[in-house]
């Protein structure tokens, strides 16, 4: 309990605030709202359009890679991550018992087994 403390005390004292600290909060400071708008008004809301094809060039450019994909959200990055570095049926992969379900389910969606380790 003490090393608990320990840590509430530490991101509290990181935010200067006694107050609750939100896990995601959403900011907007530009031109999100406009983008959101282009999207659902062009109909391509999903997984094609201009804002997608834009943000995998950009990937790209930052990435310096020939290909950049875009993916639904981070569950399944981490499993195609996972498996374009090997992991497959049968592997054991040891991740952070501090995490998010995401983590271990792309685990498992490669048919490998996750190992959750916790520094005491």
């Amino acid at each position: 309990m003490e090393k608990i403390s320990q840590l509430i005390s530490f991101v509290r004292d990181q935010y200067k605030t006694d107050k609750f600290i939100p896990l995601h909060e959403p900011r907007f400071r530009g031109n999100e709202k406009k983008y959101v708008l282009d999207t659902i008004d062009s109909t391509f809301v999903s997984s094609v359009g201009a804002y997608v094809d834009q943000f995998e060039s950009m990937m790209q450019e930052v990435t310096q890679t020939s290909k950049a994909i875009a993916v639904v959200n981070g569950t399944s990055s981490l499993q195609v991550a996972l498996r374009l570095s090997g992991v497959s049926a049968g592997d054991e992969v040891i991740t952070q018992a501090l995490t998010f379900i995401a983590t271990a389910n792309a685990i498992v969606y490669n048919q490998a087994t996750p190992i959750l380790l916790m520094s005491i």
